[in-house]
């Protein structure tokens, strides 16, 4: 849902900037936009591929285990 005020934020900033006075409305446009989107990216879940059994030897590197 977030993705989308993003979204309707910049193009409602962009529609702005074409209306006489619309300039003192896109920089709070763009604001929401940019506040809807790093709250809709930092919602996701994270993805990155962890080790299930990491080993617990710091030194084994050195001992070839």
């Amino acid at each position: 849902m977030l993705i989308v005020i993003a979204a309707l934020s910049l193009l409602g900033a962009t529609a702005s900037l074409l209306v006489p006075g619309g300039v003192l409305l896109a920089p709070l446009l763009l604001g929401a936009a940019l506040l809807a989107l790093t709250g809709g990216l930092g919602g996701l879940e994270d993805r990155s591929v962890r080790q299930h059994d990491p080993p617990m030897n710091p030194k084994g590197w050195r001992d070839r285990s």
